[in-house]
């Protein structure tokens, strides 16, 4: 997945550049769970069931992000002191003060690459707090790659920050 993803497919969520057909049960509570590649979600109404798909989507920024946060962390030597979930409208993430690293989910609709890359970058600004000389040295050395998942988000922002599952 190198170029522009397309996530104008009917029928599916995307995790991590795939696509994930969308298996509609029609009975039950409106919980969308993912089973053998693909997302099961329980009945309800269509707000319901987008719903839904909106806390399976947090639970799986969380359950990637997370685990990336330290092990990343630990080979930078740099310790979040939480993470934190969001939908934010302009940014990827950000770093707080106090070393609060925040997230948008929709960084696990695009390639495990692009997120890596963000994942670095908010850790980086715990040491640099600012997009200095320093902040730009320290981060090519962590993710020598960055440029290439820097130009990808920038290419695919406004794709994955307006997408909503067509179903």
């Amino acid at each position: 997945m190198s170029g522009a993803i397309d996530l104008t497919r009917p029928g599916v969520v995307w995790l991590e550049g795939l696509p994930l057909p969308v298996e509609p049960t029609g009975t039950g509570k409106a919980l969308a769970r993912s089973r053998d590649g693909r997302l099961v979600v329980g009945g309800g109404s269509r707000a319901q069931v987008l719903a839904a798909i909106d806390r399976w989507y947090r639970r799986e920024a969380r359950n990637r992000i997370e685990p990336l946060v330290a092990l990343e962390g630990r080979r930078l030597g740099l310790e979040a002191k939480k993470v934190r979930i969001g939908n934010q409208r302009t940014r990827w993430g950000s770093c707080s003060t106090s070393g609060t690293l925040s997230f948008n989910w929709r960084l696990v609709i695009g390639r495990p690459e692009a997120l890596r890359y963000v994942v670095v970058h908010e850790l980086i600004h715990i040491r640099h707090h600012n997009h200095s000389r320093a902040f730009w040295d320290d981060l090519a050395l962590a993710f020598p790659d960055f440029k290439t998942e820097a130009t990808w988000l920038r290419a695919n922002e406004r794709s994955l920050l307006r997408w909503k599952p067509l179903i």
